[in-house]
C-alpha cells in the first residue's frame, strides 16, 4: 500500500472514532474511558483518564440534561408570562 493509502485509511479510522464517540451516550464513554484507564499509560495520562471519568457520576456537568431540571424544582414553578402586541 502506498503511503498516500496508509494516510487516508489512518485518517478515516480517526474520523470514524470521533463520530462514534460523538454520538456514544455518557454511560457508554464512561465505560471506554475505565476500560483505556486499565491500559498501561504513563502517570499523566492515568490522571488525565481519572478526571474524565468521575465515579459515581455520568454527568459532565454541562446542565443539557435532566440534571439542571434538579435545580429548577428546588426553585418552585415557573411563571410565564405572555404579552400580546397590538399592532
Amino acid at each position: 500500500m502506498s503511503l498516500q493509502g496508509t494516510a487516508v485509511v489512518i485518517i478515516v479510522s480517526l474520523c470514524a472514532l470521533y463520530a462514534a464517540w460523538l454520538l456514544m451516550g455518557a454511560t457508554a464513554r464512561r465505560h471506554v474511558v475505565a476500560w483505556l484507564a486499565r491500559g498501561p499509560w504513563p502517570a499523566a495520562m492515568r490522571r488525565r483518564l481519572a478526571r474524565a471519568n468521575p465515579a459515581g457520576s455520568a454527568c459532565g456537568g454541562c446542565d443539557g440534561c435532566d440534571g439542571a431540571t434538579d435545580k429548577a424544582k428546588q426553585a418552585g414553578p415557573a411563571i410565564v408570562q405572555v404579552h400580546r402586541h397590538h399592532p
